[in-house]
């Protein structure tokens, strides 16, 4: 059976190996949006001693919601490297079997940043990236699609999804957001 997996990390920079702070997905399904299962951990970073912080990516958290950031910070529980591992058993709990990986599709918004960020830091733990080559998906190309079938823009589409009990920035309100815009993206593209 085919799963989807919307994903969205918080890092404290833009390259493969910035530290995550927060891993958080929702299994879901691609033609009605139900949620089948959910992930959302957060690093507890004293448990670190190697940090990769970007200096432009922390001015960017302090000046959009350094609250926000305070708290993703103080509520994690894990090292970084148990986040990645925790989150690659969730995804590996999704296969058809324990070795068949091709029925799990892993959208991220923009497959080059959360997807490939997750790829990065679990291969440099010497973990294989638990993705089939060809299920990387990405939100940003869908949407791309849906609003050229449409004729609007991009904005005029993902602002047609209501957002108003969602935090912005907090990865579990992002993938709810995240997968309501696929979803919906998913049915113009097939209509």
């Amino acid at each position: 059976m085919r799963v989807d997996i919307m994903i969205d990390i918080e890092a404290l920079g833009k390259q493969p190996d910035s530290t995550i702070f927060q891993i958080a997905a929702m299994a879901f399904n691609l033609e009605s949006g139900e949620v089948i299962s959910s992930f959302n951990k957060k690093a507890d970073l004293s448990k670190d001693k190697n940090i990769n912080v970007d200096g432009d990516t922390l001015v960017w958290w302090l000046n959009t919601n350094k609250e926000l950031l305070t708290s993703l910070l103080n509520e994690g529980d894990v090292s970084k490297e148990i986040l990645l591992v925790m989150f690659k058993q969730w995804i590996e709990s999704h296969f058809d079997s324990k070795d068949d990986n091709r029925n799990v599709h892993l959208w991220g918004n923009g497959i080059l940043f959360d997807n490939k960020m997750i790829q990065y830091q679990l291969e440099k733990m010497d973990f294989d990236y638990p993705i089939h080559y060809k299920n990387d998906r990405d939100v940003r190309t869908i949407l791309d699609l849906a609003s050229d079938k449409l004729g609007v823009s991009e904005k005029e589409l993902k602002d047609s999804i209501e957002s108003k009990d969602l935090v912005e920035h907090d990865a579990l309100d992002d993938v709810k957001y995240q997968i309501e815009l696929v979803c919906k993206c998913h049915q113009i593209i097939m209509k």
